[in-house]
């Protein structure tokens, strides 16, 4: 009787920690990390508040998961196509995208910040009305631009690092990212400045539309990190 609760307890085991096929479960996790303090690599690695946050899904839920970092335009094609399991990359949940991806319960709602160059002598947002903005491709940010800036003028990059690479280089005027994300790019770039803040837009996970049950998964142990308190705990970790 003893031998076949312990096997019991073994096969449980087993299938906990394995997909249906048998073979250990690992998840494709895609991001983009060019947004620090939320994902970037350090000592060649993704490191950050996202990066915290599923360590602690997998944690809770028993799996383990492998990281593909890209440009942020292809992660929701990604999703469809299958090439992954679920996106964590301080994505915008708007209606729009709700069309292709399943959204997690929202997480975090950052505020936004417009930088430029300092010797830029402009000290006020609404003065960029009819200005050049930078944005990274497949992002909400020209939407929050045209938004908050009917006049201005759009320019896409393929990154960030590219979007503020054009900024030191004259070619546009100005950028908008999420708050933390710009006091990070500007600590390391003594030439740019932040000119003025902004309200931001909610973020969450995405999954494929079909995959449910990896999606009813993840957002259960997601909304359980924001009710038990852990979300905040690592918002202060960060200074988010």
């Amino acid at each position: 009787f003893m031998k076949k609760i312990i096997l019991a307890f073994l096969l449980g085991v087993l299938l906990i920690a394995c997909g249906k096929d048998g073979k250990e479960l690992v998840y494709k996790v895609r991001t983009n990390a060019e947004f620090p303090p939320y994902e970037y690599i350090e000592d060649g690695k993704i490191k950050g508040f996202d990066a915290d946050i599923m360590d602690e899904i997998a944690k809770r839920g028993e799996f383990k998961y492998e990281w593909v970092n890209m440009n942020f335009d292809g992660l929701i094609s990604a999703l469809q196509s299958k090439k992954v399991d679920m996106v964590i990359a301080g994505m915008t949940l708007n209606e729009e995208r709700q069309k292709y991806v399943n959204f997690s319960v929202p997480y975090i709602k950052p505020a936004v910040s417009l930088i430029a160059l300092k010797s830029n002598s402009t000290t006020s947002i609404e003065e960029f009305n009819n200005k050049k903005f930078g944005v990274e491709l497949g992002t909400t940010e020209a939407d929050i631009i045209k938004g908050k800036f009917p006049d201005a003028t759009i320019v896409s990059f393929s990154s960030n690092t590219a979007s503020v690479l054009a900024l030191k280089s004259q070619k546009i005027d100005a950028i908008l990212f999420d708050s933390k994300v710009a006091e990070s790019y500007v600590k390391n770039n003594p030439d740019i400045k932040i000119v003025g803040e902004a309200a931001g837009e909610e973020k969450a996970m995405a999954f494929n539309l079909k995959d449910t049950e990896v999606h009813n998964k993840v957002n259960t142990i997601l909304q359980e990190m924001l009710n038990d308190g852990t979300i905040d705990k690592l918002k202060e970790k960060y200074g988010i």
